[in-house]
Order: structure tokens, then C-alpha cells, then sequence
């Protein structure tokens, strides 16, 4: 007996019809996972899951478009340029989420004052008295 079970993305968003096989399918999902690495692969909220899930679909909609261009169908540009906008503006947001998640960069002149304070530390490290040994003899 056959049980017809249902096709979740990975998300748990139920999608009738779509059993993951379609090269479609397998280009979002790759889409999906590289942005995903884009962010981090840590921990990714409901929301950061979403707009990858919105920026894959758009991004694989746009592709297919351009395919019909360069085949010679006749394609709305409008539908085009809309799509490339709003798929531009969902790719903004997720460079603020990769950049909200990574620390803070270090300026040149911060590292040279740690280097400097980590030697300071090293040289208060020393027993009274004594010298560092140069590898010189």
C-alpha cells in the first residue's frame, strides 16, 4: 500500500507537487545553501530563513527569465526590472545580517597597541633581574 506523504522544504514550508528532483528544485536548494554560508552557518533565525528563502526564489525566477531572453522569447522587461530590484533589495538585507554578525574589524592602530601591550605584559612577565636570552651567543 502507497502512503502519499507531503514535500516540506527544509524550512517545513509544504510545496504540493514538488518531490526536490527538478533542476529547479536543486538550484534553489543550492541557492538557499550558499546563502546560508553567506550569513554564517550558525544559528539563523526564522527571518534570515525567509528572506534566503525569498532572495533564492527570486534569484532562480530572474535566471529563468534571462534564459528566456537569450532564447529569443518575448519577456516583459518590466517584470524583469522589478524582479531584479526587489531581488536587489533582499540581498542588501542579507549583507546587513552578514555584517551585524561578524565582529567588529580591527583597526591597524588598535593591533599595534595590543602587540604593544601583550610585549609590555611579557616584559613585566620576567623576574626581577634577569634578561631575556638572546638566541645569540
Amino acid at each position: 500500500m502507497l502512503t502519499q506523504r507531503s514535500y516540506r522544504t527544509t524550512g517545513g514550508v509544504e510545496l504540493p507537487r514538488v518531490d526536490g528532483r527538478l533542476r529547479a528544485s536543486r538550484r534553489f536548494r543550492s541557492l538557499c545553501a550558499a546563502f546560508e554560508v553567506e550569513i554564517g552557518d550558525g544559528e539563523l533565525t526564522e527571518i534570515e530563513r525567509g528572506i534566503i528563502r525569498q532572495a533564492a526564489s527570486l534569484q532562480l525566477h530572474i535566471e529563468q527569465l534571462q534564459d528566456q531572453i537569450v532564447r529569443g522569447a518575448d519577456v516583459d522587461p518590466d517584470q524583469v526590472i522589478r524582479l531584479s530590484s526587489e531581488h536587489r533589495r533582499l540581498l542588501s538585507a542579507l549583507r546587513a545580517m552578514t555584517q551585524k554578525k561578524k565582529p567588529p574589524a580591527t583597526s591597524f592602530a588598535e593591533a599595534l597597541a595590543r602587540q604593544a601591550s601583550n610585549a609590555g605584559w611579557a616584559a613585566l612577565r620576567q623576574s626581577p633581574g634577569r634578561r631575556a636570552t638572546s638566541s645569540r651567543r
